[in-house]
């Protein structure tokens, strides 16, 4: 499937993010944007189902979280994604729900249609639900996980990275 103009717009901006950064020593990736180029996959954005209500504004990584432990099959993602202000779109750190289709964002703290592109990945539950429900930081913070800048997710999963992307960010499904 082909990109849509919001993940090529994603993709530019954080490939010349990642140029700014490049790895340095033993690093694989010099920055989250490298990160996610490489491990990357692409969200569908979606409408929340009924029933699934959003959460507060600023809390994205405590509302994927809640809404993923109340519902079977859905997966936690942190990545970035492309939120649409109206008069621009701004390229933001971000937490949201995979539907159990596995390639449906399901985004529980941003209104409906804000969010244009998605490109994140899946984190285990033990990564994760280990934190306070009111701990709303990011999983991937590569300056509290500098690891994840020399290892990729082997840092957080424990193994390796078996899905890195020669050709950059992948569709899901």
């Amino acid at each position: 499937m082909a990109e849509t103009s919001a993940e090529r717009e994603l993709t530019a901006t954080l490939a010349a993010w990642s140029a700014l950064a490049p790895p340095v020593g033993r690093q694989r990736y010099g920055s989250l944007y490298g990160l996610l180029l490489d491990l990357g996959e692409w969200f569908t954005p979606a409408a929340r189902p009924d029933g699934v209500a959003g959460g507060a504004m600023g809390f994205c990584y405590a509302n994927a979280a809640e809404a993923v432990n109340a519902r079977p099959g859905w997966r936690y993602i942190e990545g970035l994604a492309l939120l649409d202000t109206g008069p621009t779109r701004l390229p933001v750190p971000h937490a949201w729900a995979a539907s159990p289709d596995g390639r449906t964002a399901v985004d529980v703290t941003w209104p409906d249609g804000r969010g244009t592109a998605y490109l994140g990945v899946a984190l285990p539950v033990t990564v994760w639900a280990s934190r306070s429900p009111w701990d709303s930081s990011p999983v991937l913070d590569v300056h509290a996980r500098p690891g994840l800048l020399v290892e990729g997710l082997a840092d957080l999963c424990g193994s390796t990275n078996p899905t890195a992307n020669e050709e950059g960010p992948r569709r899901t499904g």
